[in-house]
């Protein structure tokens, strides 16, 4: 069997960093295994997700190789600029299933209803048909926001692997063809800047190393227990998916976010991860919360109280705030710099909720005067 592979071409503009592994055809199930601990994202991460696997009933251990070379290549994509897009493979396509809507297959592609309705030449949103297969829009949704600094470019990259195995519904049914893992990697790249290589170095690096971890897990669970999911009502039932955004980009500072979020197969529970990124665009070098404060004086108790104030007016928190924003340096080392403040992301269950959604709040930079380095990098932002 087949296994297709293609690269995006890179495109200009600000977009999303998505990762997703779907099946062709279903979902899966049988027996469940003991439950099994999925390893933090990226390296540093506070959290892990505890959560009980699904196996296909009657599978077996198997090597896929072609589904390991495929994966491969897909990871070291990430490192290719201008790569183009084969174009004997054609259009993508997707097929209507039972639930489907327009507004949820826009969404899932990042397009908009009214893009997918002109492609498909769909007068009506509301009388799609169960089966239809409808063509999805070459161009994604991008946006221009105006940064007083650098270029900032959308590096894309796509890539769709088959992993030549049967994906199995909830029920222990086989639901059709094979499961399909699919990849979108979008990072973010500076031009102009002296040091901008260093820095889109790293944000690369990061990104790969992503990817890489993310086809890796997959691959050993197919192997182990095959394509099982535990929902299969929209064929979907393993992904991964980044949504980077450029908080801050000015001559001096570039501070970017990635939110990140997969669902395992069987998993039962999608995780959540936040990983922040602040250069200083001078020397290319990444900056530590510490090099933001006055060392001389207590800064973390201040950012501590800060932030517990704001998290309690935060839902999904609870008496955990108190030890997630304690006063240890550690807790605060997910951060960001923006015009209109600080921004201090927590890890998944570190601050109260159901331990699978991160929680980011804003400290104006005004509530921690006294504290902040005289010559440090919050005296650069205007």
């Amino acid at each position: 069997m087949g296994f297709p592979f293609r690269v995006a071409a890179p495109t200009g503009g600000i977009g999303l960093l998505l990762v997703v592994a779907v099946s062709a055809c279903g979902g899966g199930g049988g027996a469940a295994p003991p439950a099994t601990t999925v390893g933090e994202l990226f390296a540093g991460s506070a959290t892990t997700t505890t959560v009980g696997g699904l196996s296909v009933a009657g599978w077996t251990h198997r090597d896929l190789p072609e589904m390991r070379t495929a994966l491969d290549a897909c990871v070291a994509s990430v490192d290719v600029r201008g790569a183009s897009t084969d174009e004997e493979e054609g259009p993508r396509t997707v097929i209507v299933e039972s639930g489907d809507s327009l507004g949820k297959i826009a969404a899932r592609f990042d397009r908009t209803v009214d893009q997918f309705m002109r492609a498909n030449g769909i007068s009506d949103p509301n009388r799609l048909q169960v089966g239809q297969i409808l063509v999805v829009p070459a161009q994604r949704i991008e946006t221009e926001p105006e940064y007083d600094g650098p270029t900032v470019l959308l590096e894309p990259v796509y890539c769709e692997v088959d992993t030549g195995v049967p994906a199995f519904g909830p029920d222990g049914a086989q639901i059709g063809g094979p499961g399909i893992i699919e990849v979108f990697a979008d990072w973010k790249r500076l031009e102009g800047p002296d040091e901008a290589p260093r820095v889109n170095g790293r944000i690369r690096g990061l990104v790969q190393a992503s990817v890489g971890g993310f086809a890796e897990d997959v691959a050993n669970e197919v192997e182990r227990h095959g394509f099982a999911c535990r929902d299969g009502s929209h064929g979907r039932c393993a992904w991964l998916q980044h949504r980077q955004e450029v908080l801050l980009a000015t001559d001096e500072l570039f501070s970017v976010r990635d939110v990140v979020r997969r669902l395992m197969p069987g998993a039962s529970a999608v995780e959540e991860e936040i990983r922040t990124e602040t250069f200083d665009l001078e020397t290319g070098r990444p900056i530590t919360v510490a090099e933001l404060f006055d060392p001389m004086t207590d800064w973390v108790a201040a950012v501590s109280v800060e932030a517990i104030s704001r998290l309690a007016r935060e839902p999904w928190t609870d008496e955990r705030r108190v030890v997630g924003a304690s006063s240890e340096s550690g807790n605060f080392e997910r951060f960001n710099l923006t015009h209109g403040g600080l921004v201090l992301s927590f890890a998944p269950g570190s601050i109260g909720g159901h331990g699978s959604n991160t929680v980011s709040i804003t400290i104006p930079y005004r509530s921690l005067d006294g504290f902040w380095a005289e010559d440090g990098p919050v005296s650069r932002i205007e």
